[in-house]
């Protein structure tokens, strides 16, 4: 069973695909050897993007602008 996680990419909308969004997966595949981390899907709230992925961080803390929503 694949359980979903969603961030939210604060002021995104103008960068698309570069700064948070690419950070927030290049944490996301850092520790991965044999599968990588997917998008599901994403929309806009304003300027912020919310992403929806396959997999979920386990550190305590992401950097300032991704925000994971529980």
């Amino acid at each position: 069973m694949t359980t979903f996680v969603t961030y939210r990419l604060v002021n995104q909308k103008s960068k698309g695909y570069k700064g948070l969004y690419k950070r927030l997966f290049a944490i996301l595949n850092k520790d991965s050897i044999f599968a990588e981390c997917f998008e599901e899907s994403h929309s806009f709230d304003g300027e912020d993007m919310i992403v929806v992925t396959t997999w979920g961080d386990d550190l305590d803390s992401l950097p300032n602008g991704i925000i994971k929503i529980d």
